[in-house]
């Protein structure tokens, strides 16, 4: 008897389970409801404020619009992150495009999913927008340079409503905003129905591949951080010290896995008393760590720290460090981040030989603790 239950209990779940899809199937009638109800929702928030981690009714980010939205207006539980959102989304051509949809854009510069909106047809979307010109709920055209520039892709919640014959994918012209009435629109031909087109070579340039669609210039990131050096010991006593100011810029190539960048480093080294000026070839793993190293142009004449006895800068090897950062908090066009580097820098004797081994260590161990500022090159233009 308790095996026969066992057995009907492992053939019920699979079934149970099936019916609840099958249950939650939406007719294209039901999802060409859906997805008024999506875009009529979005639309009662516009001039709603932006706010960081909100999910409204007063203010939101752009994941909080989505989130709050779809489950108020089509009871769609959706997740609360835009890469997760993403995740979620079936990726469809962006000529199959229909409103309640949604359109994902890459605006970080490091090549990631980084905001989202819904999509309500000719063009437009309602999306929170954390800065420009116009903040908060609002509408934008697909057409404007910065949206162009970074759109990725179009992704799916709701199914396709276009089984429906009486309905037309692209709502009334009555109900769209006009482009005059968006800031900043930068509309196209009057012929030009959408900015979703085919590739050159005539193949269908999809969602997923929207990273052609972008200019070289949205994968160069920029960023400067200004450090305060010091170190715990010197080579005479362990003791907190300070070591000087210093200034790092960096440009680097998000576009690739492993991220190459150059840079130089502005650094006045007060236990060496002399200036430095590293120029610097580094490779990022990830958002939050990188490697460096380069050769050294040393200005004055540097000494031992903890006393008078004169050293040597070494040009070539000059310096080689590793740097590691928090994630950005992002602050209008600029990501803002809290920096660590850990540097190494070569002196050598005032004949060129090697330092003693405590002496070296002493003098060119150096730790840097600042603030970064991030600024994808795409914000400059």
């Amino acid at each position: 008897m308790v095996k026969s239950k066992k057995i009907l209990a492992l053939i019920a779940i699979p079934l149970i389970y099936v019916w609840h899809c099958a249950a939650k199937t939406m007719t294209a009638e039901q999802a060409m409801e859906a997805r008024k109800q999506i875009t009529a929702q979005a639309k009662q928030y516009i001039g709603c404020p932006y706010q960081s981690g909100a999910i409204g009714p007063d203010a939101f980010d752009c994941s909080g619009l989505i989130f709050t939205v779809f489950r108020e207006s089509a009871g769609v539980q959706m997740p609360r992150s835009v890469k997760a959102i993403y995740s979620r989304a079936k990726i469809i051509k962006p000529e199959e495009a229909e409103p309640g949809d949604l359109v994902f854009f890459k605006t970080t510069g490091d090549g990631s999913i980084s905001h989202l909106g819904i999509y309500i047809g000719k063009n437009q979307f309602i999306h929170a927008a954390s800065d420009g010109n116009n903040t908060g709920v609002i509408v934008s055209s697909l057409k404007e340079r910065y949206y162009a520039n970074s759109f990725a892709a179009v992704g799916r919640v709701i199914p396709s409503g276009r089984a429906v014959k009486e309905e037309v994918a692209e709502p009334a012209d009555d109900e769209v905003v006009s482009e005059e009435d968006i800031p900043n629109a930068e509309g196209s031909p009057e012929n030009e129905d959408s900015i979703f087109l085919t590739s050159a070579d005539g193949g269908d340039s999809s969602g997923q591949e929207g990273e052609d669609n972008r200019k070289w210039y949205s994968k160069i990131v920029f960023d400067a951080t200004l450090f305060c050096d010091w170190n715990l010991f010197d080579p005479f006593r362990f003791m907190m010290n300070w070591r000087g100011i210093s200034l790092e810029t960096n440009a680097y190539y998000t576009a690739w896995k492993f991220k190459p960048g150059v840079g130089t480093i502005f650094r006045y080294n007060y236990g060496t008393r002399n200036f430095q000026m590293p120029i610097v070839f580094s490779m990022a793993f990830c958002d939050y760590v990188k490697i460096y190293a380069g050769p050294v142009i040393n200005f004055g004449n540097p000494t031992l720290p903890g006393s008078d006895e004169e050293i040597r800068g070494s040009f070539f090897p000059g310096i080689i460090g590793f740097s590691f950062q928090t994630p950005k908090l992002k602050a209008g066009k600029v990501g803002l981040s809290l920096a660590q580097d850990i540097s190494y820098t070569v002196y050598n004797d005032t004949d060129g030989g090697a330092l003693p081994f405590y002496k070296s260590l002493g003098s060119g161990l150096v730790l840097s603790t600042g603030v970064r500022v991030t600024l994808p090159l795409a914000n400059l233009l």
